[in-house]
């Protein structure tokens, strides 16, 4: 199974004091002990730094982060092909639209977010279920 994180729950894992925090930590913990591929953008990477030094987290508690990242997740970088999809059908927010189109393009079986706007992507046609933190969650416990 490979599952994609959205930057909030990325955020979520690094800064404390979240209301996901626990979910972002299990979902991590998960993927560290091989439950699942993980694979996480640059572009979330780039955007979770922004916003972890607006409210304070110097860099190199980020880098800590970022370097346990980089033991069990699979970075990807969005491509002209997601920018393309997200400028054609994702208009309202490009950023959101790439990490969508990223994460279906790398085949995912999951994009876990907390984005409301984004938990309204399922359909029909869409192999890749999104979800939030606190559902996958609830959905790993069942499953074990």
């Amino acid at each position: 199974m490979k599952i994609y994180i959205d930057t909030n729950v990325l955020l979520d894992w690094i800064i404390g004091g979240r209301p996901l925090k626990q979910q972002s930590e299990a979902i991590l913990s998960a993927a560290k002990s091989k439950a699942f591929k993980l694979l996480v953008s640059t572009q979330s990477i780039i955007d979770a730094h922004y916003s972890a030094r607006k409210i304070g987290v110097d860099y190199d508690s980020f880098v800590k982060y970022l370097n346990q990242l980089l033991l069990f997740a699979e970075i990807k970088a969005i491509d002209w092909i997601d920018l393309s999809w997200a400028m054609t059908y994702h208009s309202e927010d490009l950023e959101d639209g790439a990490q969508y189109a990223s994460a279906y393009n790398a085949s995912c079986d999951f994009f876990i977010t907390g984005d409301k706007k984004l938990l309204l992507k399922n359909g029909e046609y869409n192999p890749m279920k999104v979800i939030s933190p606190e559902d996958f969650v609830a959905q790993m416990m069942a499953s074990s």
